[in-house]
């Protein structure tokens, strides 16, 4: 099975916001700052009011369309946020890999850090305006495992970016697999395309902390309906991840339900799903998956 993989442009944002961190660090309130008095961070945290110092507060770009977002107050506390493939506005969610456009968030203090899961759903950001030069949008997020969270409300920044990267960002860039699983809201943290649709075959992989999914797609003729179990390789297997080896789908009458392809172009892909899953394998779970949802895939070159 196919695992899901976190990009490389993840990394490079990662360690881009590890760098800005030593930087605010460094930093105190007095000062004009990487940003002068052009400084806009706020937000709760917990229900506790969170402004960023100017001296303290940073928005980088690198790559295309990847921001790395940073900002400290006097009080000792910090927010992090680091976007992927954010080349307009709009709303992303908060705890997605590189693969996805979205973005994780991190709230820290002098003696702890907590960071948003790869569940896909742990909050959002909504971008209100995203150039090379400039940045703003609000935000909320749940950070941390259950039962030690640490709750951000109310977030807003608008901010000056440094940095050479682009805002534009290539078509083929960031995917969104989301919907619902027996009636329960669903969304991908990480989205690898195996195999694109020119090899004949569409191979998918997408996951989150609860699910690893994999869709094998053959005969592919473009924009149509795919219907699974039709006598061809044309399937889905879920795994869930929480370490019960429960797996649902696969071969034959495992799998059945339509696919359809709505647009198709040599950089997207995207389209409905409509598929249920019978239990199978070791540790064989109790019930059938369904799974409604929208898709929109990258190809990349």
């Amino acid at each position: 099975m196919n695992r899901i993989r976190r990009t490389r442009s993840a990394a490079g944002v990662g360690a881009a916001a590890v760098g800005l961190a030593l930087l605010i660090s460094c930093g105190g309130d007095g000062g004009s700052g990487p940003n002068g008095g052009d400084a806009d961070f706020t937000a709760t945290i917990d229900g506790n009011a969170f402004t960023a110092s100017a001296a303290s507060t940073v928005a980088q770009i690198s790559n295309a369309g990847n921001f790395a977002i940073v900002g400290g107050s006097s009080t000792g506390s910090s927010i992090s946020i680091i976007l992927y493939n954010i080349g307009g506005p709009g709303t992303y969610p908060l705890g997605v890999s590189g693969t996805v456009r979205g973005g994780l968030a991190t709230v820290g203090s002098s003696s702890s850090s907590f960071s948003t899961p790869l569940s896909g759903t742990a909050g959002s950001v909504t971008i209100t305006q995203v150039s090379a030069t400039r940045i703003a949008g609000t935000f909320n997020f749940v950070a941390g495992t259950a039962p030690v969270t640490r709750t951000v409300t109310d977030g807003a920044f608008d901010l000056p970016v440094t940095g050479n990267g682009s805002a534009t960002v290539p078509d083929y860039a960031g995917s969104r697999v989301d919907g619902t699983i027996n009636g329960a809201p669903w969304n991908a943290a990480a989205v690898v395309m195996v195999a694109g649709p020119t090899s004949g075959t569409l191979a998918v992989g997408f996951s989150n902390l609860t699910y690893q999914m994999n869709l094998i797609l053959s005969g592919w003729t473009g924009i149509g309906t795919y219907t699974l179990n039709t006598g061809v390789s044309r399937q889905m297997t879920v795994v869930a991840t929480d370490g019960s080896l429960k797996v649902w789908g696969g071969s034959g009458t495992l799998s059945s339900g339509t696919f359809t392809v709505t647009t198709a172009t040599a950089t997207r892909i995207s389209g409905s799903y409509d598929i249920t899953l019978l239990p199978a394998g070791v540790g064989q779970a109790a019930g059938n998956l369904h799974l409604v949802g929208t898709f929109d895939i990258g190809i990349a070159p």
